[in-house]
């Protein structure tokens, strides 16, 4: 009986030791692998090259920051990767991606991979609820941006399933990792949204992911219970520019204010603008020249997901090559 208790307690030491061998590294080769650079050039859909995306080695030996990188205003990162047949990933956010293969050199000068173009990632399901007063679909589809598949239905259609069955609709709604609301030109604001409004709230709750224009703020009012009551009609065509106020925008789309250029002569001091935003709201533009700020671009968040709405009709920038940027920086962090 002790002599196998003893083996017993022998191996269990054994299997320890050997653990703690390869725990730090996540790999038996763990940090010794050498590695070596390798560069690659990220291309958005149309083909121009994409700052901001995210570069990264598919399968590293180890955990560790060495193998993703942010590309540059060129398109271009740098990762370390060990050498032979290796495959790259490329991301912006959930909804677009592309690998590429590449056969790293054991030289510490460098590989090169090429180019790598990025599109849709079509195993996330996308949404559009299409409506009167916007048309994010088209947005969606230039091809500065990218979007080739999306499912569509009607402001209308949702707002009647809600009434007949808000957990079915929720659980409809579950399927997407994104959706992308058109504004209905204030019909949202009727009673009859309402419910609506709050299974909306509830996909945002259980992780859910949206994106809307002007008169979503009614869904935000009733999510977002007291605050987005309160608004006024601030700007003037002297301060009709966006400010970049998030230090990350800024510098993703590099410039600090963007010039309002409306395809429908509609100008921002047409909009409602809102002093009561949430406190944990964050605020990415606000109007030019005013004060307090006036935020137009605001993003809200509730459990694991969150609302990205701005303040104006998007296809309004949609020929803009700055408001452009914008708009993929917010569809593509999605």
């Amino acid at each position: 009986m002790k002599r196998t208790l003893l083996a017993g307690l022998l191996v269990f030491v054994m299997v320890q030791e050997g653990c703690k061998k390869d725990d730090g590294a996540g790999n038996p080769a763990g940090p010794n692998v050498p590695t070596y650079p390798v560069s690659a050039i990220v291309r958005n859909p149309s083909g121009q090259a994409q700052g901001g995306a995210l570069l990264a080695l598919k399968n590293p030996p180890y955990a560790s920051a060495i193998f993703s990188a942010f590309t540059d205003s060129t398109g271009k990162a740098t990762v370390q990767a060990p050498e032979g047949p290796q495959t790259l990933v490329a991301t912006i956010g959930s909804a677009f991606r592309a690998e590429l293969p590449v056969t790293v050199a054991a030289s510490q000068t460098g590989t090169s991979a090429g180019s790598i173009t990025l599109q849709q990632n079509t195993a996330v399901k996308v949404l559009v609820v299409k409506a009167s007063a916007e048309q994010l679909e088209d947005v969606l589809r230039d091809p500065k941006i990218g979007f080739t598949t999306f499912d569509t239905t009607y402001i209308f259609a949702l707002r009647d399933s809600a009434t007949v069955d808000s957990t079915k609709l929720l659980n409809f709604l579950k399927q997407y990792t994104l959706i992308f609301s058109d504004c209905d030109g204030g019909t949202e604001g009727s009673s009859s949204y309402a419910l609506l409004s709050r299974t909306y709230g509830r996909y945002i709750q259980a992780g859910g992911k949206m994106y809307g224009g002007h008169y979503n703020y009614y869904h935000l009012q009733r999510i977002w219970s007291t605050y987005y009551d309160t608004y006024d009609y601030q700007g003037s065509t002297s301060t009709d520019s966006i400010s970049i106020v998030d230090v990350n925008l800024s510098r993703y789309v590099g410039f600090s204010v963007a010039k309002w250029i409306s395809t429908d002569s509609r100008r921002l001091s047409g909009y409602e603008k809102f002093s009561d935003l949430p406190t944990s709201t964050k605020v990415y533009g606000v109007i030019k020249g005013t004060s307090p700020p006036v935020g137009v671009i605001a993003e809200n968040y509730s459990g694991t997901g969150k609302y990205l709405w701005t303040d104006y009709h998007n296809q309004d920038i949609k020929n803009d090559p700055q408001l452009i940027k914008l708009v993929q920086y917010f569809l593509y962090s999605l």
